[in-house]
């Protein structure tokens, strides 16, 4: 390994010693854990993380290698410490997006390379129980900032900073120093405009579900339609979402969306679900699309990320307020327009239809 490079490494490890010894005196709290990193931070510089390079040299160190773990959470997961109380991650995205979600741990978020545009909301549940695997409520934005190449952010755990990060730079990479998962806070739960779920159901069995039944649509249209039919009149209603979900840009096409019309006939409940999963597609659209579609600018970039994180004109209405009189300010007269027509023509006409399911067309014709 690089002299230099293991120099900084051996920072790092003197940084966690200090951190140690400084949560200690909180009894190991999480809830005090980022004050605790935050105080110890301020004049650290991890920017030698920012590359993936540099990522897979220290992984010639031994015990960087021996942290490694498996994890699809982000395009590149990099692990180089951890003690079992609190553990170093690097996350690269190159593409990568994730839902709204909330946090079982308590962290120092330190972005290393490019700019996010970070998004916190609110939920109101109906619901008593909030460790049920699936809750009904509201989604609602109550702020929104950009996270800068060198800037660091605390990490609340529990539903205190329930958020989505969108990455306007490419590549994107952030660093955290978090506590491991703490079971008092429940298992991570996902958010969508009208309900939040955790992935209890997220099974190998599940998943297999899942796989088979994709290959099956594009095999035997009733095959798929009786065998999905049965396991939708078996199966929990979280374990209903999640296959819904993790199928909806099969079940909409137009050979299979009689199943879902006829499951949002069930109940209120049920048609909750396809709404949720209606909008995700169409949050996932304007994500992927932003992302692939060549000649994009990082401004154009930037409203369409408000838009897929704002679900609705007032809720877009508060993110373009947050970040006015910045440097991202939104330029929604310019830049929706300009976009869709960066499309191809099919998906032009989805984007459409995709603003009017989001409550969200016209725009970019408002006066904010």
């Amino acid at each position: 390994m690089d002299r230099n490079l293991k120099e900084k490494y051996n920072a790092v490890l003197d940084l966690t010693d200090k951190i140690e010894r400084e949560w200690q005196k909180a009894n190991y709290s999480t809830d005090d854990f980022q004050d605790v990193v935050w105080d110890l931070t301020g004049e650290v510089d991890l920017s030698f993380l920012k590359d993936v390079k540099s990522q897979l040299m220290l992984m010639e160190h031994p015990s960087v290698r021996q942290a490694q773990v498996r994890s699809t959470f982000s395009d590149f997961y990099f692990q180089m410490f951890n003690n079992g109380r609190f553990l170093i991650e690097v996350l690269n995205w190159w593409g990568g997006q994730v839902n709204v979600h909330d946090h079982d741990f308590s962290a120092v978020q330190f972005q290393l390379k490019g700019d996010s545009l970070n998004i916190y909301y609110d939920f109101e549940t109906e619901e008593m129980n909030p460790r049920s695997a699936i809750r009904f409520g509201d989604l609602n934005v109550a702020n929104a900032e950009i996270w800068q190449e060198g800037s660091r952010t605390k990490v609340r755990p529990g539903a205190l900073d329930i958020h989505s990060v969108f990455h306007l730079s490419h590549p994107t990479t952030s660093l955290l120093i978090r506590t491991v998962p703490t079971p008092r806070y429940g298992t991570q739960s996902n958010y969508f405009p009208h309900l939040a779920a955790n992935y209890f159901v997220n099974n190998d069995v599940q998943r297999k579900k899942l796989t088979g039944l994709s290959l099956l649509a594009s095999d035997s249209t009733e095959d798929f339609h009786n065998l999905f039919q049965n396991f939708v009149n078996t199966q929990s209603l979280s374990e209903n979402f999640f296959m819904f979900l993790k199928l909806g840009d099969i079940l909409f096409q137009e050979r299979h969306v009689k199943l879902v019309y006829e499951f949002a006939k069930r109940g209120a409940q049920e048609e909750k679900i396809i709404k949720s999963v209606a909008t995700n597609n169409a949050i996932d659209f304007f994500k992927t699309s932003a992302l692939r579609t060549p000649g994009v600018t990082e401004k154009e970039r930037l409203v369409v990320f408000a838009l897929a994180g704002s679900h609705s004109a007032k809720n877009f209405k508060t993110v373009y307020n947050r970040l006015r009189g910045t440097h991202y300010e939104l330029d929604t007269k310019s830049s929706i327009g300009t976009f869709i027509s960066k499309l191809s023509e099919p998906k032009q006409k989805l984007a459409r239809r995709y603003l009017d399911l989001l409550q969200l067309s016209g725009v970019e014709n408002e006066e904010f």
